[in-house]
């Protein structure tokens, strides 16, 4: 469903078209906030049966690029979550990422790291907060934020905003009950 394909401005175009305004050089600190406050006014104004999200929710795939920019490089993702469906913590290197709840219930534990990283493939993790996307909840994860998803009430329609292709950059997994750090090299 990419946006340069459909006809009509909808809802999830001037969304984008938002986005790509406020963009600039895309190092802003204030933009994953900025970011928030957009998708928030999407959601606010989306209905169910608006065609776009009524394909979202009909097709009910776990994980759906709905745009990437070919200029700026950021990647709108939305994802059909079953009651249940989880991650392990992972970080997603030097970008960030806003998770937005559309339906159902995440909720998403944001962890630091309380050790040193002296030792190369070693950490151990402390859970920091638990954040829940109730319908209407967005939140951004800063450049090395921990965290970890957890679909608790579903299925749920969860957005997920990507300043950077994850594909194309090196990031991390942890593996709490070993204290281990899994890298995730660029492909």
């Amino acid at each position: 469903m990419a946006v340069q394909e459909r006809q009509a401005e909808n809802g999830f175009d001037r969304y984008i078209a938002e986005v790509r305004a406020v963009w600039g050089d895309g190092k802003d600190p204030q933009l994953p906030f900025r970011v928030q406050a957009l998708m928030e006014k999407l959601f606010a104004s989306t209905k169910p049966d608006d065609p776009w999200m009524a394909e979202i929710i009909r097709d009910g795939k776990p994980s759906r690029e709905l745009y990437r920019d070919p200029d700026l490089g950021f990647i709108q993702m939305g994802h059909v979550h079953k009651q249940g469906h989880g991650n392990t913590p992972h970080d997603h290197g030097p970008c960030w990422v806003v998770y937005g709840g559309y339906t159902g219930v995440t909720e998403i534990t944001k962890y630091k790291r309380t050790d040193d990283g002296a030792q190369p493939g070693k950490c151990t993790l402390e859970k920091e907060r638990l954040d829940k996307l109730t319908p209407g909840t967005v939140v951004p994860y800063l450049t090395g934020d921990i965290h970890s998803t957890n679909a608790v009430q579903g299925p749920g329609v969860v957005f997920r905003f990507l300043s950077y292709d994850l594909d194309k950059i090196d990031r991390s997994r942890y593996n709490q009950e070993k204290g281990t750090v899994i890298p995730v090299p660029a492909r």
